[in-house]
């Protein structure tokens, strides 16, 4: 996935800012537990202290309530770092992470983190980017993934997280419904419109972006209706 088409350099995945540390990581403690598809590694108001550094697999950041509703926020994917909102001592997670694979993690207590940015300060500059990056992302989420129409949402999505013609979105309907809160069948009726337009094609899960630029256009276009 490459985001050179956002102009804010916006990003719903993160993937790989942490490699070189990894073996930093694996001597903190024991080798990378497995979680199994669909396992929950986080519980929102019950997980504190405890962050995951992910050796193998994808994760999904999401928040959810009572109802059964469920928004993904973020998916983690090899090098990465889940539970940034357990890095202060004694705070709750405010985010359910669950397993979106078979997963390998090494857990790490938020004190070990504090120790590695004590350490090293090129690890702290990594940590405060990737920080930067998640807060832009919400930032950017809230300004527009929750005030713009459905088809705007799903426009910038997919122009935040893929690139390039043929470029493969391997997401269903309705967890592109959970990414930019909404239902099933407005993203449905959305992706309608693109394949209309000859913006996507169908394939199997998910579809092929066939035309980037028509997809701005049309980005455009609907931003500037009343």
């Amino acid at each position: 996935m490459n985001t050179s088409r956002s102009p804010y350099q916006i990003r719903y995945f993160f993937e790989g800012e942490f490699l070189p540390y990894q073996s930093a990581f694996e001597q903190n403690g024991p080798p990378p537990m497995k979680l199994d598809k669909g396992m929950r590694v986080c519980r929102s108001r019950e997980s504190r202290d405890w962050m995951y550094y992910l050796c193998k697999g994808r994760l999904r950041v999401y928040a959810g309530n009572c109802q059964g509703n469920e928004r993904t926020v973020a998916i983690l994917g090899p090098g990465s770092i889940a539970g940034l909102d357990c890095l202060i001592p004694g705070q709750v997670s405010l985010m359910n992470i669950a397993c979106l694979t078979d997963c390998w993690l090494l857990p790490f207590q938020n004190r070990f983190l504090e120790e590695m940015i004590r350490r090293d300060p090129d690890f702290s500059v990594v940590l405060a980017r990737y920080y930067c990056q998640v807060l832009r992302q919400l930032c950017f989420d809230a300004a527009n993934q929750s005030l713009n129409s459905v088809f705007l949402r799903l426009a910038n999505f997919l122009l935040a997280n893929w690139d390039g013609e043929q470029a493969q979105v391997r997401m269903s309907q309705q967890e592109l419904a959970c990414a930019i809160n909404c239902s099933r069948a407005s993203v449905s009726r959305a992706c309608r419109v693109l394949r209309q337009e000859g913006v996507i094609a169908s394939d199997g899960i998910g579809f092929h972006i066939l035309d980037p630029t028509k997809l701005e256009q049309l980005c455009q276009t609907y931003a500037e209706l009343p």
